[in-house]
C-alpha cells in the first residue's frame, strides 16, 4: 500500500501512530498525521513551511491532548477521515506529477481534509491549500497558478424518492408506446 510513498513519508506515518498511543487513541487521526509532520525538521514539509515551530499550537489547536498512554503493541488502524487524506494525499502527488509521495503532498491532503479541525489549526499558522500548492509548485520549479484550476469532479447524488419515481413512469411510458408502434 505504501510503495508509492517516500522514505520520509513512512516515517512521518510512523510517527502519527505513535502520537495515536501517546494520546490514547484507538485510531490514527488526522491531528497524529499532522503532529507527524512536526517530528522530522528535515523533511520537505518543514522545509517548505516550518512545521515544527508550530508543533505545540497544532498540538493545542486539534484538541489531542490526553494523559492517558496506549500500552497495545498492535498497529493502530486509520480513522476513515485519515483513509480520505491519504487518498487525497495521493491525489495531489498526482496533480503535481510527483511519482513518490512526498510528506508536503501529506500537508496538501490534510489541507483538503474536511471532517477535521487540521485545515484551522494550519489556517491559523498562515498555511492555506492554494499558497501551500503554489509553494511546493514553486519548489518543484513548475509555474505557479493565479488561481485553482475547477476540479472536474461529478457529484453523483441519488434521486429524490418522487423523481426516481417519476422518471420510472416515464421510462415505462415510453416503452410501452414503443411497443405499441411496433405491433400495430
Amino acid at each position: 500500500m505504501y510503495e508509492r510513498y517516500a522514505e520520509e513519508t513512512r516515517r512521518a506515518i510512523f510517527f502519527s501512530v505513535w502520537e495515536a498511543r501517546q494520546a490514547g487513541s484507538a485510531y490514527v487521526e488526522p491531528g497524529h498525521l499532522l503532529l507527524s509532520l512536526t517530528h522530522d525538521i528535515n523533511n520537505k514539509a518543514n522545509q517548505l513551511f516550518s512545521l515544527t515551530t508550530h508543533a505545540e499550537d497544532f498540538r493545542k489547536q486539534v484538541k489531542l491532548l490526553s494523559s492517558a498512554k496506549s500500552t497495545s503493541s498492535v498497529d493502530l488502524p486509520l480513522s476513515n477521515a485519515s483513509k480520505h487524506i491519504l487518498a487525497y494525499t495521493a491525489e495531489e502527488a498526482d496533480r503535481l506529477t510527483s511519482k513518490p509521495i512526498g510528506t508536503e503532498h501529506l500537508l496538501l491532503g490534510l489541507l483538503r481534509g474536511k471532517k477535521s479541525d487540521v485545515p484551522a489549526a494550519l489556517a491559523a499558522a498562515g498555511i492555506d491549500l492554494h499558497s501551500a500548492r503554489n509553494r511546493i509548485r514553486a519548489a518543484q520549479g513548475l509555474p505557479i497558478l493565479d488561481r485553482e484550476p475547477v476540479d472536474k469532479e461529478i457529484s453523483l447524488r441519488p434521486l429524490r424518492p418522487f423523481a426516481a419515481f417519476a422518471l420510472l413512469i416515464v421510462v415505462l411510458s415510453l416503452f410501452y408506446l414503443l411497443v405499441r408502434l411496433l405491433n400495430s
